[in-house]
């Protein structure tokens, strides 16, 4: 599955990559063990976001140590082992309190929801082949339902961008140095 597929014209996207000397098999088994412990910025932008969440008495399994993957606050939509893995689904992430309860969709329901009030959001990690080692990818896409909704998540999304690009940057550099740790414990 391709973001393309899910969110071909998105309002918002943010992409980082980075080179990393292993094989993609490696890359992706330290991809999906990173835990949050291992992501002190992540922890604490996360920290700072839900703290009305966490302040109404609920949210508080979001900050729980985990892996990283699982503690997205969208679902997985598809895992093509060691290729590619996405999420997606809808949210009002600039509300306060996180906004109504998401509507659960599939990767086809989520390409056609079109509710007001909402943002679309997707996000890939995906492993290349590269250079005799891997080029770990990472790609965010937002899309709001309606023109409202749009100015509201755009005010929002000026704020939380800096931190969303530096928690992706936070995972691809712990996988980083997991990987070719390890790739040169084994060589």
């Amino acid at each position: 599955m391709d973001l393309d597929d899910l969110l071909p014209n998105a309002h918002y996207v943010t992409r980082q990559s980075r080179w990393i000397d292993a094989p993609p098999d490696v890359v992706w088994e330290e991809l999906h063990a990173v835990r949050l412990s291992g992501l002190p910025v992540t922890v604490v932008l996360s920290a700072a976001r839900f703290l009305p969440v966490l302040l109404s008495g609920s949210g508080l399994r979001q900050l729980r140590d985990r892996p990283f993957l699982e503690a997205l606050p969208v679902p997985l939509l598809s895992s093509e082992e060691p290729e590619s893995v996405v999420f997606g689904g809808a949210l009002q992430a600039w509300r306060l309190r996180g906004g109504e309860e998401a509507p659960s969709l599939d990767a086809e329901e989520l390409q056609r929801w079109i509710q007001p009030g909402w943002v679309k959001a997707v996000m890939d990690f995906r492993l290349t082949p590269s250079r005799r080692g891997t080029e770990l990818s990472s790609e965010t896409r937002v899309l709001a339902t309606d023109p409202t909704t749009r100015s509201r998540f755009s005010w929002y999304w000026m704020f939380v961008r800096p931190g969303s690009t530096a928690i992706r940057w936070e995972v691809l550099t712990a996988v980083q140095l997991r990987a070719e740790a390890r790739s040169r414990a084994v060589a």
